[in-house]
C-alpha cells in the first residue's frame, strides 16, 4: 500500500472546554434535562432514528466533561423523586427565564 496513513482511524481526542458546575447542577438535575429530551424524542441520530438514553447521556457527558456512572439508575432517581420535587431543576430553570424576562420589561 502506497499511502497507508490515509486508512488509519484517528482517535477522537477532542474535548470540550465546557464543564458542568456540580456545585450548582447535580447529576440528577442534569438527568432531568436529558430524560425530558429523551422522552420527548426531541433528539435524533443523523439518520433520523431515535437515540438511546445511554447515547444521549454520553453526548452530554462529553459536551460538559462529566461522567454519570449509571444512566438508568440516575433516570430512576429522577422518576422516584417526590412529585413536588420530580422536576425541581426544570422548575428552577423556568423560574429563572421568567425572572430574566420580567427584569428586561417583557410582559408576563
Amino acid at each position: 500500500m502506497m499511502y497507508p496513513k490515509f486508512f488509519v482511524a484517528k482517535e477522537n481526542t477532542s474535548t470540550s472546554d465546557l464543564y458542568l458546575n456540580t456545585d450548582i447542577v447535580s447529576f440528577v438535575d442534569i438527568m432531568e434535562i436529558i430524560v425530558g429530551l429523551f422522552y420527548l424524542a426531541g433528539i435524533k441520530t443523523s439518520d433520523g432514528k431515535a437515540v438511546s438514553l445511554r447515547r444521549l447521556t454520553n453526548q452530554f457527558e462529553h459536551f460538559l466533561n462529566f461522567q454519570i456512572s449509571d444512566t438508568y439508575k440516575k433516570e430512576e432517581e429522577v422518576l422516584q423523586r417526590l412529585p413536588v420535587k420530580r422536576t425541581g431543576f426544570l422548575e428552577k430553570l423556568k423560574s429563572l427565564i421568567h425572572q430574566k424576562s420580567n427584569d428586561k420589561g417583557y410582559k408576563s
